[in-house]
């Protein structure tokens, strides 16, 4: 198992958080809100064989060289299958135009942004909440209920044993007994750096054996989209997602696609930062044949 130092490599993402706000920050005071590491070492650990994919990415011109850089990294990154035209221009993080397509290690894959965020390390997070409500829920999960019987409970006895290993106070105790999750709240502000370090360092060495033991059902929540790849239409609304949502690492960089806002600006060039690219303007400005492009890819995914 990696030692609790391995997750503090530092690159700072612009939405980054520190892992002691990501881990005890719990804004609702409740188990929803409990994070859920997405590593890759710590899926190695937990089930054998790599889905490998192409899948899509969304930036702006300046995200394109911080893409560059963690090619073949296990740092990792949002991506997605679908996204509706008008996102491309709009972006969701960034201000977009730029579709770089990738052939990548997919870790998680959901038909809905599952709002994964990265703390200071660059590992990536999902909240319980997110985990297990389904998909046609608010908010939208990934459906983990059904597949996950007794993880809330595993991650509740795992916050009891270490609150109960560092409050000696007996009242903080009990109160533990019947909410870990109200107690576990900002719980790291009421210990020294040290002592938060032995914290977190359990907290994570915990949180993989509860993801070990529910590693089949896990397997199912985190990766069964990559087979599905379309986003189904709202029952009542008929809507469906602005966009799906997967986490990738260990990519490679196919082709820098250019939307309508930009093409004109790369007229005469071979590349872009030396990589292949495409213009995609003229006579769609909605970036509506760029979206035709991404859904046949889709369609001929294996």
């Amino acid at each position: 198992m990696k030692s609790f130092s391995y997750f503090c490599e530092a690159r700072k993402p612009a939405w980054q958080t520190k892992i002691s706000r990501m881990i005890f920050d719990l804004p609702r005071g409740g188990i929803q809100d409990i994070a859920i590491p997405i590593h890759p070492s710590i899926f190695q650990r937990l089930w054998p064989g790599i889905i490998r994919s192409t899948v899509f990415h969304l930036t702006d011109y300046d995200g394109l060289e911080d893409l560059i850089k963690l090619q073949g990294k296990k740092k990792s990154i949002s991506a997605f299958y679908n996204i509706q035209n008008e996102r491309i221009s709009d972006g969701i993080k960034t201000e977009g135009g730029y579709v770089v397509e990738l052939e990548a290690d997919v870790l998680v894959a959901a038909p809905d942004d599952i709002a994964s965020i990265p703390d200071s390390s660059g590992m990536r997070y999902i909240v319980l909440q997110t985990l297990m409500n389904e998909p046609d829920d608010y908010p939208a999960g990934m459906g983990g209920a059904s597949k996950l019987k007794g993880f809330e409970n595993d991650i509740n006895a795992l916050l009891l044993s270490i609150i109960t290993k560092y409050s000696k106070d007996k009242e903080t105790q009990q109160r533990a007994k019947a909410s870990p999750g109200a107690i576990w709240m900002r719980y790291g502000e009421n210990f020294d750096n040290k002592t938060k370090y032995h914290i977190i360092k359990d907290y994570m060495d915990g949180i993989e054996q509860v993801m070990r033991k529910h590693s089949k059902g896990l397997r199912s929540v985190f990766t069964d989209y990559v087979n599905k790849r379309t986003l189904d239409p709202d029952e009542d609304s008929g809507d469906v997602a602005a966009w799906d949502e997967l986490i990738v690492n260990n990519f490679t960089i196919k082709m820098i696609h250019v939307g309508s806002e930009y093409s004109e600006d790369f007229e005469g060039d071979d590349d872009i930062m030396g990589f292949p690219f495409k213009t995609w303007g003229d006579e769609f400005p909605d970036n509506s044949n760029l979206f035709n492009y991404i859904q046949k890819k889709n369609k001929e995914l294996k």
